[in-house]
C-alpha cells in the first residue's frame, strides 16, 4: 500500500475514533439525564445523538468504500486481516486506532442498550400508571384476540380524565 493511502486510511480511522468517542461521551450524558427530570436536556441529548450517529454513518460508508477501493476484500469487515498483512511500523499504527476504535464501538453499543433498557423501564412504568388512572383492572391489561393480535381489556373504570 502506498504510503498516501495509509495516510488517508489513518485519517479515515482516526475520524470514526473521534466521533465513536464523542457518542460515548453523548450516551453517557445521556445516561445521566434519564435519572434526571430534565425533559428539554434529554431532548437536547437526543438532537446531539441522532447527529453524531448520521455522522458516524457517513464515516463508515466512506471508510468502507475506501478500503473496497484498495481491494480489501469485505472492507471494514477484513480490515483486521489486512492490517496484518502490512509492514511492522505501519501495521502497529493501523492496529491501535483500529483496536481503540472497536473498543469505543463496542462501549458504546452496552451503554445504547442499558439506556435503552431504562427508556423501557420508564416506557411501562409509565403506561401502567395510565390504565391505573383509565381504571385498568389487575396487572395484565393486554389480552390477545381468535386473530392473535394484542388488544387492551374492555372492562375498565375510569378514575380520571386524561
Amino acid at each position: 500500500m502506498i504510503n498516501s493511502n495509509v495516510e488517508e486510511l489513518k485519517t479515515l480511522l482516526l475520524k470514526l475514533e473521534q466521533q465513536s468517542s464523542e457518542m460515548a461521551g453523548i450516551l453517557s450524558e445521556e445516561h445521566s439525564l434519564l435519572n434526571a427530570t430534565d425533559a428539554n436536556a434529554l431532548f437536547s441529548i437526543a438532537q446531539q445523538k441522532k447527529h453524531i450517529i448520521y455522522s458516524l454513518e457517513q464515516t463508515t460508508k466512506v471508510t468502507h468504500k475506501f478500503l473496497l477501493n484498495l481491494n480489501v476484500k469485505h472492507g471494514l469487515y477484513g480490515l483486521s486481516a489486512y492490517i496484518n498483512l502490512q509492514p511492522v511500523d505501519t501495521k502497529k499504527s493501523l492496529e491501535e486506532i483500529w483496536l481503540s476504535t472497536q473498543q469505543l464501538i463496542e462501549n458504546n453499543k452496552q451503554m445504547n442498550e442499558t439506556n435503552g433498557s431504562i427508556i423501557e423501564l420508564n416506557r411501562r412504568f409509565t403506561q401502567r400508571s395510565l390504565d391505573v388512572l383509565r381504571g385498568q383492572m389487575g396487572s395484565i391489561t393486554e389480552t390477545y384476540s381468535s386473530s392473535g393480535i394484542s388488544q387492551k381489556n374492555t372492562y375498565t373504570r375510569n378514575i380520571s380524565i386524561v
